[in-house]
């Protein structure tokens, strides 16, 4: 039995227990607006409500998984409004990571920004040998802003996840396999197969235990009403009001 429902940005699809959710703004690389972030969260709170759904897989449509922030949404917005988003963006990422059904981002092509910060709100990555991953918000004269900062440390460790975020280096998918960022890397064309798979043999797994093992890894999940998502929605809007990263990010605006 499948079901499928479309959302602005977004495709939800269920297909027996598995349910998908496609990141579809393939002409953007799947850059994410508002509208996005609140579809999400709709999905979201559908597929906790659903019995039947045991295992939700995340995926981007066309060339990449996702390359993060709409930057020309962002780029219209300032002071509060820029500081809700960023705490609609950090929520929806903590949405996601506190979702009871286990949850896999399957990655292909860029997976860059807040695209990396959704898929580390999941609790498996697998990624095609062609996926890039990285944070260039430093580089643009930003930070992560919906739980890159406080997530990627917790996966590949302190020192690496410095080096990646205060740098802006891009990583392939064979170093992010090497420092545990993805738990698989396959060709490209094996990944729906692989991923798959996967979810086919979580899906026949105990609901319970495995609601149970996801609550128990992260007993303190991060929350975007914290001390934490104060300081992101404040270091958004500081950084934001700078000339550089007006000057950095004129291109995605005028694009």
């Amino acid at each position: 039995m499948t079901k499928k429902d479309a959302y602005e940005g977004v495709q939800f699809e269920v297909t027996d227990s598995v349910a998908t959710i496609t990141l579809s703004r393939p002409k953007s690389l799947n850059a994410m607006d508002s509208n996005v972030h609140r579809a999400i969260v709709s999905i979201i709170d559908e597929v906790d409500d659903t019995e039947s759904i045991k295992v939700v897989v995340f995926k981007g449509e066309g060339r990449a998984f996702s390359t993060g922030s709409d930057l020309k949404e962002i780029g219209q917005l300032s002071g509060i409004a820029e500081q809700k988003y960023v705490e609609l963006d950090f929520s929806t990422k903590n949405r996601i990571a506190a979702c009871k059904k286990p949850t896999i981002a399957s990655i292909h092509g860029y997976c860059l920004g807040g695209g990396l910060e959704l898929a580390l709100a999941c609790d498996i990555r697998i990624a095609a040998n062609n996926a890039i991953f990285g944070f260039p918000e430093v580089g643009l004269g930003s930070l992560p802003g919906s739980g890159g900062l406080q997530r990627l440390p917790e996966v590949v460790g302190r020192g690496v996840a410095k080096e990646w975020i205060l740098t802006a280096r891009r990583i392939d998918a064979e170093e992010a396999f090497f420092r545990g960022l993805i738990s698989q890397n396959v060709p490209i064309e094996e990944l729906s197969e692989a991923t798959n798979a996967l979810a086919k043999n979580m899906s026949r797994l105990s609901p319970m235990a495995v609601r149970l093992a996801k609550v128990a890894l992260t007993p303190e999940p991060i929350s975007h009403n914290s001390l934490v998502g104060a300081f992101q929605m404040l270091a958004g809007d500081a950084c934001h009001s700078q000339a550089s990263y007006a000057e950095a990010t004129q291109k995605f605006s005028d694009s």
